[in-house]
């Protein structure tokens, strides 16, 4: 029996569970988008900018919804991963402070710099500080359930920004995305979870040929930007191993040439994230440099986003990447759930 197709394997190696909690994601994703429709929110009709607050996997959220908003939304949307704000913010800022836990202090301090300048705010949280500041702020609150490592709540800090904009903006077309999206995400639980069998399981494959290499993800345009960064964190914090990113066509203004060193590049596995219909000139960008920059790669894989609308194909590649992450965490033979460093230096810090 394939190791990833054997229960024994994530009974021993994730015994945190973070791949039923990657199954869980359209589940986590559909609980969320219901409970934001009832959420209370501040009036916000004359907002000139989005501004979201949040860090590592609290922020990922706001890196999507940027890639999700920026192409068509008729006001920027700013992610701020800092405990400083822009001096832009305001009254007229719509901000979301998204903090899993409740006390990451970058988010805690920005966001009352940001109640400080008179924006108003969502705050998404399970609880702690942030949650006790919006009840003393009178900001709305998104209930997270706590528990939850911030990366595998991804779900739960995005979709309620997704659905509070909907009913702010009237941007009713979103519902119809999300509506198309949940079944995009449910069809690769079937087609990528752990009970699919390996050798039809994409994500799986994907994982053994990434074994004892470098992953460099590089998305095929800049809208894939934020799934790009987010395999790169999933690789980092769930498979324990350092990865690349980056996008085109900007690496090939640059990163491109660091290819020349083809010892190293003999370690590096790509991984390319890809629209399903690309503007022709894209697709011929991304195949002259496979053909000239990577060709002395250990392997070059293509990961196509699912769905029709922007929303399903987003989510699409990440919930692949999370699977990814987890498969070959486990293929190294590591429990996908601790991150040691992260909690050291969150030790040593506070005790300074």
């Amino acid at each position: 029996m394939h190791p990833l197709d054997d229960p024994e394997t994530y009974r021993i190696l994730d015994p945190g569970g973070m791949a039923q909690l990657v199954v869980r994601f359209p589940e986590m994703a559909e609980e969320i988008w219901q409970t934001a429709m009832r959420l209370r929110l501040p009036p916000a009709d004359d907002a000139t900018a989005i501004v979201v607050l949040g860090m590592g996997g609290s922020g990922v959220g706001g890196d999507l919804l940027q890639a999700l908003l920026g192409p068509t939304f008729p006001v920027p949307v700013v992610v701020v991963k800092d405990r400083r704000i822009p001096a832009f913010v305001g009254p007229q800022t719509l901000l979301f402070a998204c903090s899993h836990s409740g006390d990451t202090e970058e988010t805690l301090e920005a966001y009352a710099a940001a109640k400080e300048a008179g924006a108003p705010a969502v705050v998404i949280t399970s609880g702690g500080a942030l949650a006790a500041l919006a009840g003393q702020r009178g900001d709305p609150v998104v209930h997270l359930p706590a528990g939850l490592p911030p990366r595998a709540a991804v779900p739960y800090l995005f979709l309620p920004m997704v659905s509070a904009l909907r009913r702010l903006t009237h941007m009713g077309e979103l519902s119809g995305e999300w509506a198309e999206a949940r079944g995009v995400l449910r069809g690769l639980v079937d087609e990528l979870g752990p009970t699919a069998r390996a050798e039809g399981n994409p994500a799986k494959r994907l994982a053994a040929r990434l074994v004892g290499h470098l992953p460099a993800i590089y998305a095929s345009s800049p809208g894939l930007a934020a799934v790009a960064y987010r395999w790169k964190c999933q690789f980092n914090e769930n498979s324990k191993t350092l990865a690349l990113w980056n996008t085109f066509p900007e690496l090939n203004h640059n990163e491109t040439v660091g290819w020349e060193d083809q010892a190293v590049a003999r370690q590096i596995a790509v991984v390319l994230l890809r629209e399903p219909e690309e503007d022709p000139a894209v697709a011929r960008r991304v195949m002259a440099t496979r053909d000239v920059a990577f060709a002395a790669a250990a392997s070059v894989d293509e990961v196509r986003a699912r769905g029709a609308s922007r929303l399903a194909r987003l989510l699409s590649l990440v919930l692949f990447g999370d699977f990814v992450s987890v498969y070959l965490a486990l293929f190294r033979g590591v429990d996908p759930t601790p991150v040691a460093p992260i909690d050291e230096i969150k030790r040593r810090l506070a005790a300074s």
